[in-house]
């Protein structure tokens, strides 16, 4: 498992070839084999033996449900000679093993293989540094601290894997037909998409390979059938689970650095953020404030009366996000050590002594999440801290890390299980008692978690920065695709450190990845102790300006981006996605391998510069028109243009018979009324069809929407005539009316507004608008 760069080969693997009795054969052994459709376009196969795999060490296994997708007539089907076939409609296979060799075992490692074809295209498998397709490589699933587990010059310029989250999900496209392949392991797992260096067998003229697998557990692999990427993707999320409604304060700007240690550090930041009428939510402590990096602690000197300063910042809108490092002292005289050792919640060694890493405070021991009772031990001190009154809280180190020290003779279960069997569900389990201890200390209100690591259904408890990266260009450019891939293997709730954690950022740096990233889902600006200052004003008057500008227009399209998380809450849809995922690849334009663009949701698009001194950039336009944030023209789609950098504009288009919900004025702070908004009818006067949407708005803090305390109003517009028509029915007004004023880009004869069957004629009122480049003329109708 430490041997990143070595993986296993189908020759060390005895392959089943034939099937009998409901259980398959290889050479002389025998497993049972279980089949079955999961849901519809969704098969679970699973193959046991108590002899190999006596136990099942998945605390949360994926669990399907029907849905409304829509998929393809398919079937799965394991055949008498031990061939495997994922077919459509008409036998045509999408995805095959023929020749007998479709599951192997090596002891107790275990390989799924799939013939590889030319038409086939590679996705997903969570958090990878890799180029975003994935083909002609091979992937571990192991989470590691980055930084510590791998050579510098790999982190800081070229690839690296594994990464801090394992999530073994391989989607795979051919055409615009999709499946997706879900290896239900929590162990140590690997998907070789046929490195012919290392996998394809040079005697025998096989077709190339995928091969899912892992090195221990019970053998178990779910294969799921689109027909599109976006069903595919509902359908795994839904399966895994989606990510809970987070508070609307989580969704705004955050501002973080390794070195804040207290009251100096937020006061300031807080003064600057409203000095500067910089809109700003979450002001983050690393590892600085505790007393000497014991959790749950604080530093006498410079965080002497947190309840109070939390109260204070929360008072002017702030709030405060500490770190939670899951290593705890071994010290005697430390409360958190002395009741934690007394309640027998520590990871064992082999022989029976508490395991021992070496981490921030120094000697450290680690609590033994798989046992339920430490689990409510930390929820029970997360409690304590929580009543604080912190919103929320950074999981960090959660691996997990444990310096310099082998981590492999931590074991779980009071020393029963060996390391592997917890260590990537070691992140969740963390975050699910965090989250419980939340609960109990702030009851009703909707919490935010940010985890370093994370498995397959960590996007219940969590939501995910990709770890510590660095400040260059490359770092920038990959996010795209590392955050794209998370979210289509059912993490959407991510982002990077923007700016990078490592090295100086300079100024066009910072202004760049601003640009590219203010709409991803998670926007934190966050460096490292060493660094130079990184915050928005540590630049250039000019810089400060475009930085805040953007920023800015992330709180103006906060309406857009909530319900975007109120859809994925409610169908598993994608927020941040690639441009496959709502267009189909077409003769002119092949998507699957853009990894510089990407959609945010349905209706806008984003063509960030991330590369160095670019000038212009090529600009794929999906098929129908494109509003241009940049001076407000409308484009044709279908086609490539070019877009030419300048210093205060980024490329952002708006796809027409989008309905973009927006806080109309220049947003100075992190105020947000959800019952007041713009709708931006993204309609030309040529439009033909029918734009809907749905919107929500609730109290963006508490769970009462669950109640009805949720506001939802349909609507819909369209064109006759040169006249817009705005079509708005209330569907549940448990959070109160909702105020809609129109906008367009266009000048229509006249627009007609209907709530609730009664009409009003609205006049236009020209302004002018600045959304991602130079001002343009609009129009509010009223």
């Amino acid at each position: 498992m430490y041997l990143f760069t070595k993986y296993f080969h189908p020759a060390n693997f005895v392959f089943a070839d034939r099937l009998q009795d409901g259980k398959i054969f290889a050479g002389a052994k025998g497993f049972d084999i279980r089949i079955e459709t999961a849901a519809p376009g969704v098969y679970h196969v699973e193959i046991t033996d108590p002899s190999v795999w006596p136990e099942d060490f998945r605390i949360e296994p994926p669990t399907p449900e029907a849905s409304g997708d829509g998929s393809l007539e398919t079937d799965l089907t394991v055949t008498a000679g031990a061939g495997m076939a994922l077919t459509l409609e008409k036998g045509r296979k999408l995805l095959c093993a023929q020749d007998g060799r479709w599951f192997g075992t090596c002891e107790r490692a275990w390989l799924f293989r799939f013939e590889q074809h030319p038409d086939m295209e590679f996705y997903g498998l969570g958090e990878k540094h890799t180029p975003f397709e994935r083909s002609g490589r091979a992937y571990r699933f192991w989470n590691v601290d980055a930084w510590a587990d791998h050579p510098k010059e790999w982190i800081e310029h070229g690839d690296y894997d594994p990464d801090y989250i394992s999530i073994p999900y391989l989607i795979v496209k051919r055409g615009n037909t999709y499946a997706g392949l879900l290896a239900d392991c929590p162990g140590a797992a690997m998907v070789s998409i046929s490195d012919p260096a290392h996998f394809k067998d040079r005697h025998r003229k096989n077709p190339s390979e995928v091969l899912i697998g892992a090195e221990d557990g019970i053998p178990s692999l779910y294969c799921i059938v689109g027909p599109s990427l976006a069903a595919l993707t509902r359908k795994l999320q839904r399966m895994t689970g989606v990510t809970p409604l987070p508070p609307l304060w989580a969704l705004g700007f955050h501002q973080s650095r390794w070195g804040y240690r207290g009251d100096n550090e937020l006061f300031a930041l807080a003064e600057k953020f409203e000095a500067y009428r910089f809109p700003a939510d979450g002001l983050w402590l690393d590892i600085d404030y505790m007393d000497g990096y014991r959790v749950f602690t604080f530093d006498a000197e410079h965080l002497p009366r947190p309840s109070e300063t939390v109260a204070a910042l929360g008072s002017r809108g702030f709030r405060v996000v500490p770190i939670l490092d899951p290593g705890v002292k071994k010290e005697k005289g430390y409360g958190v050590y002395e009741s934690g050792s007394e309640a027998d919640v520590f990871c064992r060694t082999g022989a029976g002594t508490e395991f021992v890493g070496e981490v921030w405070p120094g000697l450290t021991v680690f609590p033994d999440f798989s046992l339920p009772e430490a689990r409510t031990w930390w929820a029970d001190q997360a409690r304590v801290f929580f009543e604080t009154g912190f919103s929320g809280a950074w999981l960090d180190m959660n691996d997990p890390s444990t310096g310099s020290i082998d981590p492999t003779s931590m074991r779980f279960g009071r020393g029963r299980y060996d390391h592997q069997a917890f260590r990537n569900q070691y992140a969740l389990l963390m975050a699910k008692a965090t989250l419980e201890g939340y609960a109990a200390a702030r009851p009703g209100r909707r919490p935010f978690l940010l985890s370093r690591s994370g498995c397959t259904g960590s996007q219940k408890y969590a939501a995910h920065w990709t770890g510590d990266n660095y400040s260059n260009y490359g770092h920038l450019h990959r996010s795209i695709g590392k955050s794209l891939n998370l979210a289509l293997s059912g993490m959407p709730f991510n982002g990077p450190d923007v700016g990078g954690f490592g090295g100086d950022c300079t100024e066009a740096l910072l202004v760049d990845w601003i640009k590219a990233a203010f709409l991803f889902p998670f926007l934190r600006n966050h460096t490292m102790l060493a660094s130079r200052p990184q915050e928005p004003w540590a630049y250039s008057k000019r810089a400060l300006s475009i930085i805040r500008h953007f920023v800015r227009l992330r709180y103006a399209l906060l309406p857009y981006l909530y319900n975007l998380f109120a859809e994925q809450e409610k169908s598993g849809e994608a927020i941040l996605r690639p441009l496959f995922y709502d267009f189909s690849d077409t003769d002119a334009l092949a998507l699957g391998r853009i990894d510089d663009q990407y959609l945010v949701g349905p209706f806008i698009m984003q063509a960030p510069f991330v590369e160095e001194k670019q000038l212009h950039r090529q600009v794929v336009l999906p098929e129908g028109r494109w509003l241009c944030g940049i001076d407000g023209s409308w484009l044709s789609g279908g086609r490539r243009t070019t877009a030419s950098r300048t210093a205060a504009s980024t490329p952002v288009f708006f796809r027409e018979g989008g309905l973009v919900p927006f806080q109309p004025g220049i947003r100075t702070d992190n105020r947000c009324d959800l019952n007041r908004i713009g709708l931006l009818c993204c309609l030309s006067v040529r439009f033909a069809g029918k734009a809907q949407m749905i919107y929500r708005c609730d109290d963006g803090e508490t769970y009462a929407y669950k109640e009805g305390k949720r506001s939802e109003i349909a609507v819909s517009a369209w064109i006759e005539k040169e006249r817009l028509c705005v079509e708005a029915k209330t569907l549940a007004s448990g959070f109160g009316p909702v105020q809609i004023t129109p906008y367009t880009v266009d000048r229509f004869s006249e627009v007609v507004f209907t709530l609730d069957g009664r009409a009003r004629r609205l006049k236009p009122e020209e302004k002018t608008a600045r959304f991602s480049g130079e001002e343009f003329r609009w129009y509010r109708w009223k």
